[in-house]
């Protein structure tokens, strides 16, 4: 009876491995088309778009959108999706999309396993592709010109010395910025966050459409501190920008989990299955740091960028940040921060 119980056991343990190795058929709906809505900087998901129609034969077209404005066009959409697959931009706008039932439902993903639990909070309606911290990027050279120290907490961007210095994201556009908001609410309540971004506000020259649009002002020498994600200011010091220095608030920041997702009702859904198969592979991850984004990669044996460890020696002070409750209260964020800023200072869209 033990001799049966064994063999029975490593019979099962043969079938799971099977399964669990069954390989993909990349080339299942070669010839079809697929539609991709790209939340992350445009030379990353183009590069991966690129990767996956070789791999697939799908004929892939892309639109590249903030994280918020790609949330808003899919919810104007619902009734007949333009767009098959939500690719990058971080995980606030993907959870509220969730829960609006803007996302398809997809359980049987043969990706390997995350690195960290909170990577996959999102399955299977959502899927982590790399994650981020919020910081501030500042040109020393600038700071150093008009004697003033770099920013070392949100408290210090109040400060009168950074007047017309500071670019920010704008909430209502851009991901980054609802996390930006939300960062402060959680860490010091909805009224003091909102006095301290009222207090912020005449030392703002703009509020960027685009996450990555606050790194690239300081490396153009239009603002002084930049308010965004890390991993935007560490290409530019890649690229040798040596003016360019990282600072992460020693009150705490909170960090992102970039997504993607299919949405709800596409007109390719098999395609986009393969979408996101892709999108979790190591050969997928690893695209994004050949065209600078350095972000840290989500699957096991997807390989960080070097880049990326500076980011770790930092000992950054992150918040137990609450992407749910951020995802639920998107809308009211935006409201309550755009009611605390002068709104003249709104990068217009496009």
């Amino acid at each position: 009876m033990k001799k049966l119980l064994v063999l029975t056991l490593a019979l099962l343990m043969a079938l799971s491995c099977f399964a669990a190795a069954e390989e993909i058929d990349w080339r299942a709906c070669e010839g079809s088309e697929l539609m991709v809505y790209v939340g992350c900087d445009e030379e990353h998901g183009a590069a991966v778009v690129r990767a996956f129609e070789e791999k697939t034969g799908i004929k892939t077209s892309y639109i590249r959108l903030s994280g918020n404005d790609c949330y808003t066009r899919i919810l104007e959409e619902r009734e007949n999706p333009q767009a098959d697959i939500w690719y990058g931009g971080t995980w606030d706008p993907y959870i509220a999309a969730a829960n609006e039932g803007l996302l398809a439902k997809y359980e049987d993903s043969k990706h390997a396993p995350y690195k960290s639990p909170n990577y996959g909070v999102g399955e299977p309606y959502w899927f982590g592709i790399y994650s981020g911290y919020i910081g501030f990027i500042c040109d020393m050279d600038a700071l150093e010109e008009a004697g003033v120290e770099p920013p070392t907490c949100w408290a210090d961007l109040s400060k009168p010395e950074y007047k017309d210095m500071i670019v920010m994201a704008n909430p209502g556009a851009t991901g980054t910025g609802v996390m930006t908001a939300s960062i402060l609410f959680q860490l010091y309540g909805e009224e003091k966050a909102l006095e301290m971004f009222a207090a912020m506000d005449p030392n703002v020259i703009t509020y960027v459409k685009t996450g990555s649009g606050t790194s690239a002002m300081v490396s153009t020498g239009e603002a002084a501190v930049g308010v965004g994600f890390l991993h935007t200011g560490l290409m530019y010091i890649d690229e040798g920008y040596e003016n360019i220095e990282l600072f992460a608030p020693s009150d705490g920041t909170g960090y992102e989990v970039g997504g993607t997702a299919i949405i709800e009702g596409c007109k390719h859904p098999e395609e986009a299955k393969l979408f996101i198969e892709f999108a979790l592979t190591p050969e997928c991850q690893e695209i994004g740091q050949t065209v600078g984004a350095l972000q840290f990669l989500t699957i096991e044996g997807a390989k960080d960028p070097e880049s990326a460890q500076a980011l770790v020696d930092m000992g950054i002070n992150l918040i137990d940040y609450d992407s749910t409750w951020t995802g639920a209260n998107k809308n009211h964020i935006i409201d309550a921060w755009t009611s605390s800023i002068n709104t003249d200072k709104i990068q217009p869209k496009d």
